[in-house]
């Protein structure tokens, strides 16, 4: 049998948290900063990272070959919606997912650097009312070839990434979450891809809309 469907107008009227995700967020409104919000932190961190020995560098930039995948798109509309919009800071797009189907309510998006690197931090901009919770952070690690080296090819399976805790609030402000630093006796392994999975969305529907994807560390000099 069809499940009830609940008024739209109905959410809007007794929900007063009920946003639509095609409005986009509010600026961030941050002390020393009026950029837009995609840009807000990105040029001070580009200036102050650098600590001569170790850069810390955004490694999700497009220019770098920076290539974004997600579960779904909202209305199949890769140009306006797809999860590539998310990874450009000059773009006021996003990406905005589908509605979540009730026997499959899981949703991810992925990025895939195409070289190894070393992450040190994750950004994310959600928009208010359509974020994604319950997160699980999965990397593919550098693979191996047998006898010569490392390769960043892409085909390693997913392994859960337990350095990285991403735990969301219902939000539009970027919120950072750093990696955890290795034990003295460890060293973490370069990775080729991340990928999050959201177990549910703070929407109605399931939606989820991503502004910005920001990945953070440093480069794997070959």
């Amino acid at each position: 049998p069809t499940p009830n469907r609940i008024n739209r107008n109905t959410i809007r009227n007794s929900n007063s948290n009920y946003r639509n995700p095609h409005d986009r967020p509010p600026k961030l409104s941050l002390e020393r900063d009026a950029l837009h919000p995609k840009e807000t932190l990105e040029s001070r961190d580009a200036m102050s990272s650098a600590d001569g020995e170790h850069d810390i560098v955004k490694l999700s930039c497009t220019t770098k070959g920076a290539v974004a995948r997600a579960s779904s798109t909202w209305k199949h509309d890769t140009r306006k919606f797809g999860p590539q919009n998310a990874l450009d800071s000059q773009s006021d797009d996003a990406w905005k997912s589908a509605p979540s189907e009730e026997s499959d309510p899981l949703a991810y998006y992925e990025v895939h650097f195409h070289r190894p690197v070393l992450v040190h931090e994750m950004r994310l901009q959600f928009q208010g009312g359509f974020a994604g919770m319950d997160c699980i952070v999965y990397q593919k690690k550098q693979q191996k070839t047998e006898g010569s080296g490392e390769q960043s090819n892409d085909d390693g399976e997913w392994e859960e990434m337990d350095e990285l805790f991403v735990d969301p609030i219902d939000s539009n402000d970027l919120q950072t979450f750093p990696a955890d630093e290795p034990d003295s006796n460890e060293v973490n392994e370069p990775c080729t891809s991340l990928r999050i999975e959201f177990g549910r969305s703070t929407d109605f529907y399931g939606r989820i809309v991503v502004y910005s994807f920001e990945v953070w560390g440093m480069e794997v000099q070959k």
